[in-house]
Formats: C-alpha cells, sequence, structure tokens
C-alpha cells in the first residue's frame, strides 16, 4: 500500500485545476518537512509561484507562511522574517484571522532566534487570542508550547512548565481525537521540566517520543528529540550515552538539511566535551556551533556560545581569548534583557493575564446567566404544573415558554403512546398560532428504524439538527413537512419517564443556526426536568443550588483579580478586603438590602482594577507624581468601566470602580457629578477608601493615626465626602 508522500506525487502528476494542485503542494511541503528540509522548501517555492501566477492570494500567503517557517529551520533567520512579514501583510489585507494566528506563531519563532524576546511574546500572545477566539484547539496548544519556550529562555520557568503543561493537556485530546502529531508541545513541557530541575520527568517524556519519532520515521523532528534527551542525559553525568544520540541527531540534521539542528547539537557535543574536561574538543565544537549560528544571525544562540567560550578558554589559560568572548557576550547580552526589554515583557504579560482573566469571567458571566434562563423556564414550568390540572394545559404554557425563550418559529410537544407507533401532537404554536391537536402515524412520517428516530425514541437523546434539508433530503414525508412550516433547522428533546421516551419536544427555527454549547445546556435541562417534573422530582431545587455553587465561584474569581492588584504592588496588603468589609458594613447601616451589597462587595474588591491599564513606573513611582502622570492616573476608573462594562453580571457592581473617585461639590473624576448625582455605594466607599489609605503606610510616607484620619475626614465633609456618608462612618467607627 503506497505511503501519504507517494500518493500526493502520484496525484500531482494528474492534470488538476490550480487551486486542487496548490494544496497538494501544500500537504507535500509538509510531508516532505518531516524528512528533507530542502525538498520541502523547493515544493513551497513551487507552490509560491503557481500562486502568485494565478493571482491566488490565500495560497500566496500560505507559501510565505511556509517558507518562512523552513527558512527558520534552515537559521535564514532574516530571509524568515522578511516571509513572514509579506504574509501577515496578504493575510490582513484578506481578513483572514486564522492565516494571521499562523504567521503570528511564525513570527514568535523567528522573532525569539533574533533575540526580541518582548515581540516574540507579543507575537505568541496575539497568536493564542486569535486560535482562542476560534476555538482550534491545535492551534491554542502550538501557541502554548511556544510560550513555554519564551519563558524557559527568559528564565521564567515556573511559567514555563504552566504553559508546557496546558498545551500538553490540548496535546493529548487532540492527539486522540483525530491523529494529530506535533513534536514541539511535548517538547515544549520537556524543556520546562528540564529547566524546573526534573530530570527524570523530562527524560520519560523525551524516551517516549523518540520512540515514535523513530516508528513513523519523523527525522526532522527525531533529531531534535534525540539533541534534547541528550542535554537531559549531560544533566544526568550519563556522558556516553548523551554523546552517542546527539551525534546520530547530528547526521539526522545534516541530512535533513536542518541547520539550525546542527547548530543545536554541535553546541551539545560542546557541552558534553567540556564536561569531560576536554576544553580543547569544547571550542572545537563551540567554535563551528558559533560560526554557523553567526552566519545565519541566531542571535539567541550566538551570545551563549560566547559566554561558553569564555569559560572553557580560561580554562586552558587563555586570558586574552576568555577576556575577547566574555565582551562580545555582554555587547550582544546587554541590549536583549535590558530594562526597556524586560519592562515590556512584564506588562505584556500583565496585559494577557488579565484579559484572560476578564475573558474568563465573561464566559463565567454567561454561564451564570444561563442557569438563570434555565431557573427562570423551570420555575415557569413547576408554576404551570400546581395550576392548570390538565397536562394539555401545562404543555401550551411549556410550548410558549421555549418559542420565547429560544427565540424559536415554531415549538410543540408530541406524545407518543406506549407501543411507540403513534404519536399525537398535544400542543405547540407556530409563530402567534396555535397548533391544532393532531394523530400522527410514525411510520407514515419516518421510517422506525431511520437513526433520527432510534436516537431519539430508543436512545433518549438530544437531536440538533443545523441544516434540514442536508439532514432528511427529500426521503421521508416528514422532511417535506418540516420544510412547508418553514424550518430550516430544528431540537428534538426526548422526554423520558420509567426509561422510556413518552414525549417529545420540537422547536424549530426558520433559519440554519449553529447550536452553541448553551443551547445544548438548556435544551438537555429542559428536557430533563420535564422528564422530572412528570416523575415528582426535584430538579428545580438542583439547579438553583448549582447556580449558587456557580456565584459563589465567579465571586472566589473576583476575590482572585483584587489578589492580582495587590501582588501588583497596586494595593497595600489586605486593603481590598478591609475597605470591602467596612464598606458593607456602613451599607447596611444605611439600610441598603441584601441583594445590592452583593453588588457592593463585588466593586469594592474590584475599585481599583482599572490600573492595571496604567504604567507601572506611575504606579510604583515612590514620590509624588507630575501633572502629566497625574492625568494618567485619573484614567483608571474609565479603564474599569471598559473593562468590566461587557460583562453583564457585573455591570450592578460598577458604580464603585468607576464613581470612587467622584466628589460631593462636583470637583471630582472622571464624569464631575456632583451631590446625588454620584450613585450611594460610590459614595459610602469612598469615605471607607480614604480611612484605610491614610491609616496604611505608604513608601513615600508613615499611616497617620486614628485621631489624625478622623479629623481629615471630618474637614472634607460637605466637599469631597457625602456629609451623611461621614457622620455614618463616624457613628460606626465610634466617633
Amino acid at each position: 500500500m503506497p505511503n501519504k508522500l507517494e500518493v500526493l506525487l502520484s496525484q500531482l502528476q494528474e492534470q488538476i485545476e490550480p487551486a486542487q494542485r496548490l494544496q497538494l503542494l501544500n500537504d507535500l511541503s509538509e510531508e516532505y518537512a518531516d524528512i528533507d528540509y530542502l525538498k520541502a522548501f523547493e515544493t513551497a517555492e513551487e507552490m509560491y509561484q503557481l500562486a502568485l501566477s494565478h493571482n491566488i492570494d490565500h495560497f500566496v500567503a500560505q507559501a510565505l507562511s511556509q517558507k518562512a517557517w523552513l527558512h527558520t529551520s534552515f537559521g535564514n533567520v532574516h530571509e524568515s522574517f522578511a516571509f513572514v512579514s509579506q504574509a501577515q501583510r496578504i493575510y490582513t489585507r484578506l481578513g483572514d484571522e486564522k492565516g494571521l494566528a499562523q504567521t503570528s506563531l511564525h513570527a514568535s519563532a523567528v522573532l525569539r532566534r533574533l533575540g526580541d524576546y518582548p515581540g516574540a511574546l507579543e507575537e505568541a500572545l496575539t497568536a493564542l487570542d486569535l486560535y482562542q477566539t476560534y476555538r482550534d484547539r491545535q492551534g491554542v496548544a502550538e501557541t502554548m508550547a511556544r510560550l513555554s519556550y519564551l519563558y524557559v529562555h527568559l528564565g521564567d520557568y515556573e511559567q514555563a512548565e504552566i504553559y508546557g503543561l496546558k498545551a500538553y493537556s490540548e496535546f493529548e485530546v487532540i492527539k486522540g481525537s483525530g491523529g494529530i502529531y506535533k513534536f514541539s508541545i511535548p517538547n515544549s513541557l520537556a524543556m520546562a521540566y528540564f529547566h524546573q530541575n526534573k530530570p527524570i520527568e523530562a527524560m520519560n517524556i523525551f524516551l517516549r517520543e523518540v520512540e515514535f519519532l523513530r516508528r513513523q520515521n519523523n527525522k526532522s523532528d527525531l533529531g531534535v528529540a534525540l539533541n534534547n534527551l541528550g542535554t537531559v542525559l549531560l544533566e544526568l553525568d550519563r556522558l556516553a550515552e548523551a554523546e552517542e544520540l546527539v551525534a546520530e541527531a547530528l547526521l539526522l540534521d545534516v541530512e535533513t538539511n536542518h541547520r539550525y539542528g546542527e547548530i543545536n547539537c554541535l553546541f551539545t557535543l560542546g557541552e558534553i566535551e567540556e564536561k569531560k574536561k576536554n576544553y580543547e574538543g569544547a571550542i572545537l565544537y563551540y567554535s563551528q556551533s558559533l560560526e554557523k549560528a553567526i552566519a545565519n544571525h541566531v542571535e539567541q544562540i550566538v551570545y551563549e556560545l560566547h559566554d561558553r567560550l569564555a569559560v572553557v578558554y580560561e580554562c586552558v589559560g587563555q586570558v586574552e581569548m576568555a577576556f575577547d568572548h566574555l565582551k562580545k557576550y555582554r555587547k550582544i547580552r546587554e541590549p536583549l534583557f535590558k530594562t526597556e526589554s524586560l519592562d515590556r515583557i512584564r506588562g505584556l504579560r500583565i496585559v494577557h493575564e488579565t484579559k484572560q482573566a476578564i475573558e474568563e469571567a465573561r464566559r463565567n458571566a454567561e454561564v451564570v446567566s444561563q442557569r438563570n434562563r434555565e431557573i427562570e423556564l423551570l420555575q415557569k414550568t413547576l408554576t404551570t404544573t400546581s395550576t392548570y390540572p390538565e397536562r394539555r394545559h401545562i404543555l401550551d404554557v411549556v410550548c410558549m415558554e421555549m418559542l420565547s425563550t429560544l427565540k424559536s418559529t415554531l415549538s410543540m410537544a408530541i406524545t407518543i403512546d406506549s407501543d411507540q407507533q403513534h404519536g399525537t401532537i398535544e400542543a405547540g404554536f407556530h409563530g402567534d398560532n396555535k397548533l391544532d391537536l393532531l394523530d400522527l402515524k410514525l411510520s407514515e412520517l419516518i421510517d422506525r428504524d431511520s437513526q433520527l428516530v432510534i436516537n431519539i425514541l430508543d436512545s433518549g437523546r438530544i437531536e440538533m439538527i443545523r441544516d434540514v434539508d442536508s439532514y432528511f433530503g427529500s426521503t421521508s414525508r416528514l422532511a417535506a413537512v418540516v420544510k412547508k412550516m418553514g424550518i430550516s433547522s430544528l431540537i428534538a428533546m426526548p422526554i423520558i419517564v420509567d426509561k422510556r421516551t413518552v414525549m417529545v419536544l420540537v422547536v424549530g427555527f426558520d433559519t440554519k443556526r449553529e447550536f452553541t454549547d448553551a443551547d445544548i445546556n438548556l435544551a438537555t435541562t429542559l428536557a430533563a426536568s420535564l422528564s422530572q417534573i412528570f416523575e415528582n422530582a426535584h430538579l428545580y431545587q438542583s439547579l438553583v443550588a448549582a447556580h449558587d455553587t456557580l456565584s459563589k465561584a465567579y465571586d472566589a474569581t473576583i476575590e482572585g483579580w483584587a489578589k492580582i492588584l495587590e501582588l501588583h504592588d497596586l494595593e497595600t496588603e489586605g486593603h481590598a478586603r478591609r475597605v470591602t468589609e467596612q464598606t458593607i458594613k456602613l451599607a447596611q447601616a444605611f439600610g441598603v438590602s441584601n441583594d445590592e451589597i452583593i453588588h457592593i462587595r463585588r466593586g469594592a474588591l474590584l475599585h481599583d482594577i482599572g490600573k492595571l491599564g496604567i504604567p507601572d513606573q506611575i504606579i510604583l513611582k515612590n514620590g509624588s507624581l507630575t501633572e502629566e502622570e497625574w492625568e494618567i492616573m485619573r484614567k483608571h476608573p474609565q479603564f474599569a468601566y471598559e473593562m468590566l462594562a461587557n460583562i453583564e453580571y457585573l455591570k450592578p457592581a460598577l458604580e464603585i470602580p468607576y464613581c470612587h473617585h467622584e466628589k460631593w461639590d462636583g470637583s471630582g473624576y472622571p464624569q464631575g457629578l456632583r451631590g446625588e448625582q454620584i450613585p450611594l455605594a460610590a459614595r459610602l466607599f469612598s469615605v471607607v477608601d480614604v480611612w484605610d489609605a491614610l491609616r496604611s503606610d505608604r513608601p513615600y510616607r508613615k499611616g497617620w493615626s486614628d485621631e489624625e484620619v478622623y479629623e481629615y475626614i471630618r474637614s472634607l465633609s460637605g466637599k469631597q465626602f457625602d456629609p451623611k456618608a461621614m457622620e455614618a462612618f463616624l457613628t460606626m467607627m465610634g466617633q
């Protein structure tokens, strides 16, 4: 049986249209990449020229991206950067965000090898955001692996391990589902383990991957795996084994034209000789690796090699040579790791973590909102069961609620008789029109042994049909009936009592619909709830408990955000907790309801989240801020609003983060609100916030005494503070 490479070569011999040929060339280039980078590049070049001649921009960009990746493997980093930049411009013009994600990932690899770590991190985070938006699990896994590599080179090994584990977790899922394999993913986790002083864990991963790659005859990845396994064995003082594996890796890299791999293998062989105290041998290997790295502009390795050569030349007594390499090492390294670069890296990381946290909060809010919809629908259903004695009246209300909640065109309840041969449309609506009672003989509509009927009646599975036409074709009368009603997609929910389907709820839509997880959850819950209702069970109480658990988890996330602010030195330790507790007490003294206090608590915890948008040099400044710096600092309530306003669950809590710097006399910011224009929650909080801030030690002053603080607060009554809020606070504090 011919292998995939032979099949592709055979298909390319046939006369086929350009688009098909381009796709085959793309697949062939990827296949060659496992065995010969030069042939892979030649194929990508042919693909590029063909796409260019036919003005097929998508394949032009794809070929450029492929050439960029291959040039990186050759070690031609500058050429690679030029190709990836061209590809990015084309994908941007085409509006192809998936293509942009791929090129951003390639750009990250190129910039890392050029030594531009902030740029590499920024491109990787861009790729991650795009892949997560499109729920591309393979792309997410590969990008997390790239981030793991970056953090290894930045010396943040804990963060490297975190991303390596996330990448590997995604990798295990996609590998099991589609036979996809990317060595970069397990490799990233193994290298993170290695740098976290976990050589045994790293070795076990590499041993497993080496065995797999040998079976697959994947020579390019095998070369990398053998070299990295050799590095681990070197750390374990198993020098003979390490040398044998790295020598094999070097031969494979030469065979596959993997020049970047050659550079790494020569480096590792130098390290082995250095550890054996064969310094002349180490100098030979390091020098060969350095020559190739300089020729290919791989700055990331060049400065490391100068460092190693400085050490070994010192060991053999050649002090001048050692000093020369040390100067070169410092000259290259200092720009790579200067303060500005490290600050930019730290800033990128904080922004990314905040975006991820907000995205997680938005997802949690959607889940909570979904649970609220379920509970509301179930509550109405349960209320109906006690209001109407007849089942048909109950089903009428349920169908009307489904029409409203799911925004559908059709909803109906079909009861199924005991032999499952007949059904009755017992209740339902088509738009505003109520459906008539109608008996159906199921076999006249659809075959009893059809997969749809088996799934619903026998297996009790919910069926979601995105495209009715393509699903049914024209083989059943049911298809004609559904089409006549103008239904393009539908959901069928079996209601099960005593392990038998006794009813099917059908919801139809007049357009093709991509069903989301939320749709599936709601349909599942509704079907289950009605099944339980007819068995007199307690699903409603269970859902309320689940909603309560989700709300608590959501609040825990908010508390975590408040802790992030403290960890980044944006608040004194415990500040968010203290002001939250005191604001709640003050609100209770004002007679604020328990429901409103929930939102006050969340707003107080997140009151300064907008400061994540303020530069570190302003936030962490020891002395007084300049007027220009204050102008930037005063933007943090607006930043808080922009971060949180799109999270439905947090809208009621925005009053404090957005308005806590407003003043009673109208001189505050950002809106200049006056008096009772300022929300009550913000008026109460502002008193507590000033009280805690003045009592706390700061880098530029000691905390004030209680007497000084209370006197100061009194002096601002009617100016900064609501007089009633100020008096209530002082009374609460026993003043």
